[in-house]
């Protein structure tokens, strides 16, 4: 509440009270509402089945503390501003009383002056006369002093008015401290006590952990709701710290971080990966809400402009994305998220289990102009999907788009671009390393085309992989050298990328190409018939059937399985 020094006892009583009886009737009500579900929990009715009745108590009992919290917090807060109120008012009694005191004395210093000024001037009057009468000036001298102590006296009052003024601005900053203190103690606000923007600010990421990790699942929730910079800190965890962390917390404060927090843990490196996609499908359920209200709206948009046709292919987007989302939901998914954030661009799907059989753990990364959307109809995910089947309980693939890739051939050969998309890689792989079921197995980066480029970036900032694998690799950046215990293999048609790699100038990634910078590879594989060129093809023609030999190596196709079984067997070898 803002007041100023003029006016220290500025504000309404009265509202801070309804403030107050608002808090008590909302805490009146929670406790009503904890009364009656108690109630039904105990209901014995026939058409409530034992096992959902049983399943019901089990969570209203799991919940009872965090509503309990609430509503004591909520009381608290009530009482807080309850004692604030009366201590306003007790200061606009004192300010009018002062108010009126600074006006008497101020009067009074007035008529004092005036007295003392009157007097003043009768001494000289009578020393000026032929014969001063010395009773006269002796009067005079004595009415003077009287003036002089009658000012004083008056100049002391409203001094003592403003030192009591100043007490009172002292007084009016000191209840408003104790109120806000009370209103963000740990009996109102349970483990969000004492937490600001300035503290999140302040505090380290392995300290912030700690600080979360004793949270309800509600407080948590209002934690992120108040403070949105919590995610960005977050990130700056370590992700080996991150897996000690969560390895030590219990299975409740796993659900309790899971269910209050899934967009944090749903993307924080070193949380175990059936961990994030548990939290994943929280965060999809809330896209799909999204996607729900969105599609209606542009619905009766069409309809209400009488074109119902208007926006089908925004609707179609947006249903393309709802049906792979309701995929990764419900209680059997097909479909494995372990990381959503549409607003940031940032998709990684697993393929597979992780568990103590796996011995693989493949990073697939597509190249140029690769979207969200692509993984919305299954075919960028089709060649990691293989080879995981392929690998059975010993593989799992991670197919990974993390942030924007590039959407044109000048930024799918900026350096600094795939450098930057390198470092973010790397926090990926050092995410995977750290968790227990995966901190054994031979690392695989797979990328095709600009994704390899990202797949070397990340060992220029720490990754080390097992296996590299170039599908028609775009290229290498310039520092990059082969790591001592790696093997790199490039697996290729003579496409529309090889092609620009052996045109003069070394256009490509200066040349740094993966078949010139020591790539293990045989032969271009032989197009299929229905991508052969012909002396008669024309250029168009000619561009086309490089661009689908450039997609052909990526794919699941018969056209494409020697290359699949060559994927397979480089990556199985010891």
């Amino acid at each position: 509440m803002t007041w100023t020094h003029d006016d220290p006892a500025q504000g309404s009583p009265a509202a801070i009270q309804g403030m107050a009886k608002l808090r008590s009737s909302r805490a009146t009500k929670i406790r009503d509402a904890q009364q009656a579900l108690r109630a039904a929990a105990s209901g014995s009715g026939a058409e409530w089945k034992a096992m959902s009745q049983t399943a019901f108590a089990a969570k209203l009992s799991k919940d009872a503390a965090d509503i309990e919290l609430l509503a004591a917090g909520l009381e608290a807060q009530a009482a807080a501003l309850q004692t604030y109120a009366g201590q306003l008012s007790q200061l606009k009694d004192r300010q009018r009383v002062l108010e009126q005191q600074r006006s008497s004395a101020q009067m009074a210093v007035g008529l004092a002056r005036v007295k003392l000024l009157t007097a003043g001037a009768a001494e000289p009057t009578a020393m000026k006369a032929e014969l001063p009468d010395t009773d006269a000036v002796a009067a005079s001298r004595r009415e003077t002093a009287a003036a002089q102590t009658v000012v004083d006296d008056a100049d002391a009052r409203l001094r003592a008015v403003d030192a009591q003024w100043r007490q009172l601005v002292k007084d009016r900053s000191s209840i408003d401290s104790t109120c806000a203190a009370a209103l963000q103690a740990e009996t109102a606000l349970g483990g969000l006590a004492g937490l600001s923007s300035a503290r999140i600010a302040g505090t380290s990421p392995s300290a912030l952990l700690d600080l979360i990790s004793s949270m309800s699942e509600n407080d948590l929730k209002i934690l992120l709701t108040r403070h949105p910079e919590l995610a960005k800190a977050l990130e700056k965890a370590n992700p080996d710290q991150v897996a000690r962390w969560w390895g030590a917390l219990s299975s409740s404060q796993h659900e309790a971080l899971t269910v209050g927090l899934p967009s944090i843990v749903g993307a924080l490196d070193g949380v175990p990966a059936l961990s994030r996609v548990a939290a994943n499908k929280m965060n999809a359920q809330e896209r799909i809400d999204t996607l729900e209200k969105a599609i209606a709206h542009w619905q009766k948009l069409a309809e209400n402009a009488g074109t119902p046709h208007r926006f089908d292919e925004r609707i179609a987007e947006l249903n393309k994305e709802l049906k792979y989302l309701e995929r990764a939901t419900g209680a059997d998914p097909t479909v494995r998220l372990y990381l959503y954030d549409r607003g940031r661009d940032r998709i990684v799907e697993m393929i597979g289990t992780p568990s103590d059989e796996t011995k693989n753990v493949i990073t697939y990364v597509p190249g140029t102009f690769a979207a969200m959307d692509d993984f919305f109809g299954g075919e960028v995910q089709k060649v990691a999907k293989y080879l995981q089947q392929q690998g059975g309980a010993g593989t799992v693939a991670f197919v990974y788009k993390d942030g924007n890739f590039p959407q044109s051939i000048p930024q799918a050969n900026d350096q600094e671009f795939a450098l930057a998309a390198g470092r973010q890689l790397n926090r990926f792989t050092a995410g995977l390393s750290a968790q227990p079921l995966l901190d054994h197995v031979q690392q695989v980066g797979m990328g095709h085309s600009w994704g390899l480029a990202n797949v070397t970036a990340a060992e220029e900032s720490g990754t080390h992989w097992g296996k590299v694998l170039s599908l028609s690799g775009a290229g290498v950046p310039t520092a990059w050298e082969r790591a001592p215990h790696t093997r790199y293999a490039d697996f290729s048609y003579e496409d529309v990328l090889q092609d620009a790699q052996h045109l003069p100038g070394n256009p490509v990634w200066s040349g740094r190409n993966p078949r010139d910078v020591g790539f293990e590879h045989g032969d271009y594989y032989p197009p299929p018939a229905a991508l052969q060129n012909h002396p008669l093809n024309g250029i168009v023609e000619s561009v086309r059937n490089g661009l689908g030999l450039h997609n052909l190596i990526a794919g699941t196709s018969a056209d494409n399985r020697a290359a699949l079984r060559d994927m397979k067997s480089f990556i199985e070898e010891q």
